[in-house]
């Protein structure tokens, strides 16, 4: 069978068309993979400053650290902010941060939030 003239070359016009499409598409299920591993880094962090925090000498700032160290071990996430409130009944910490970049235009900012009550001392008759 013979090729018409005008056939010629375009499997190279069709791989060129594509592969930057197929490659961009890989590149934000890796981008996707990222994002996910860090908004579990950032649950975990927030985790991490809520079980600091809730004991019954706990203060925010002991939260804050244990999330801070946390986060300098998992080096996943980028401009960091972490917010611990303690109350008289309940901790809450927030952790914000940016997920590594693959894909260039796109960032993608994780939150995380953990929340619980604050342990006490209930004397037994009061129970």
């Amino acid at each position: 069978m013979t090729r018409l003239r005008d056939e010629r070359g375009m499997t190279t016009i069709q791989v060129a068309i594509l592969f930057p499409a197929v490659l961009i598409w890989l590149m934000l299920i890796v981008q996707y993979g990222l994002w996910w591993h860090a908004k579990q880094v950032a649950n975990a962090a927030a985790a991490e400053a809520v079980d600091a925090a809730q004991v019954q000498d706990g203060s925010a700032a002991q939260g804050e650290a244990a999330a801070a160290s946390y986060l300098a071990q998992s080096g996943n996430l980028t401009s960091v902010t972490i917010t611990v409130d303690r109350q008289a009944t309940v901790v809450v910490a927030e952790v914000h941060g940016d997920a590594p970049q693959l894909v260039p235009g796109i960032e993608w900012a994780v939150t995380a939030r953990s929340e619980a009550p604050v342990e006490r001392f209930i004397p037994e008759p009061e129970r």
